[in-house]
């Protein structure tokens, strides 16, 4: 009886710790940064239903056209971002707020930098975290005209410095690389993967929920990040949420939620791989860089997918031993149908 209570209260303390990132509303930026003769762009690209709900009204208000806010999210942006290159500081100078093109769920600050030197080491150094959240990152893309160079502040760190007189080419494992964090860090992509698995039945039911998953994500991030098929992430993102709570309902209400999984699970992955490919779609790759960028991007993905399913599963069964094998499905069900019906509202409502 104490082992049991043991493991269902850590399981709960998971859910508390998911719980927690919620409460900060963790928030992944989307940026592209054009070096050249000297003067620097910053485009930075944010979901504003991820976003503290202070910062998001200001956000909002700004591209709105409120003076005021505006000036409030100028003084932040110079705030938070800096730019040195051959040891000198290069002046923030104007600073632009906008929608992001008829999304009006994203939310975009340019910075225009102007700097006396154009070779030397750039150091570009940046922190959002008062006022986007304390749990906030970028991925980017820097473009210099010796070569493009993929970019991540985080909480490991907010600093970059390249050396832009190097020729660096974008490298397959440098978008590997951005495909693992894009998902070890896209929750609810990753709490999609814990509803689909939590009532799965043995090895073949894992594997053909995974690959289906797979095959389906990856379908929809080739064709979306070719620009083949485009969906507005207002659309996109609200229905990532309701496939979310609509597998966790299925796995309290139906009577064999495992029978026809894959089925669910190629047929919402479809819907998810249109999530992946906005990073893609925001870092502007063209010709040879974005075959390689998709390539090496969804290999990224699959990868962390993969992590997360290998100390996923292990924990489940563990938690699952005697009575937890019919409560521990319903715990984790609960919880994720909570969080995404939480995701799912503030997507249609405040996005």
């Amino acid at each position: 009886m104490t082992t049991r209570l043991v493991r269902w209260a850590m399981l709960w303390l998971a859910f508390i710790g998911v719980g927690e990132v919620l409460a900060h509303v963790t928030t992944t930026g989307l940026l592209r940064i054009e070096f050249a003769a000297g003067r620097v762009l910053y485009a930075l690209s944010v979901a504003l239903p991820e976003l503290p709900a202070a910062s998001a009204a200001t956000l909002a208000a700004a591209t709105g056209g409120d003076r005021a806010a505006a000036e409030t999210v100028a003084e932040a942006a110079r705030g938070s971002v800096t730019i040195d290159i051959d040891g000198s500081r290069c002046p923030a100078g104007r600073v632009r707020i906008g929608g992001a093109g008829a999304n009006e769920a994203r939310a975009t600050v340019e910075i225009d930098f102007t700097c006396d030197a154009s070779h030397g080491r750039l150091v570009i150094t940046e922190d959002w975290r008062a006022f986007l959240g304390e749990h906030y990152q970028t991925l980017g893309n820097l473009r210099t005209p010796s070569g493009e160079r993929q970019v991540i502040f985080g909480e490991e760190s907010r600093s970059v410095t390249v050396d832009i007189d190097r020729t660096v080419a974008t490298g397959l494992f440098d978008f590997v690389k951005l495909g693992i964090e894009h998902i070890l860090t896209g929750y609810d992509h990753l709490l999609f993967l814990v509803a689909l698995l939590a009532t799965a039945r043995g090895a073949w039911s894992v594997v053909r929920i995974v690959t289906a998953f797979t095959l389906a994500h990856s379908v929809t991030l080739s064709v979306a990040a070719l620009g083949i098929v485009t969906i507005p992430d207002r659309i996109i993102e609200p229905l990532i949420a309701a496939t979310i709570v609509w597998v966790a309902l299925e796995n309290l209400f139906a009577a064999e939620p495992d029978r026809r999984r894959w089925i669910w699970s190629f047929g919402f992955g479809l819907v998810h791989g249109f999530g992946f490919a906005s990073v893609l779609g925001e870092l502007g790759l063209k010709g040879a860089t974005l075959v390689r960028g998709l390539v090496g991007f969804n290999v990224g993905v699959e990868i962390g997918q993969l992590i997360f399913v290998a100390v996923f599963l292990p924990a489940l069964m563990w938690l699952s031993r005697g009575r937890g094998a019919r409560l521990t499905p319903r715990i984790a069900s609960l919880a994720v149908a909570a969080i995404g019906t939480y995701w799912l509202v503030e997507r249609i409502f405040v996005g």
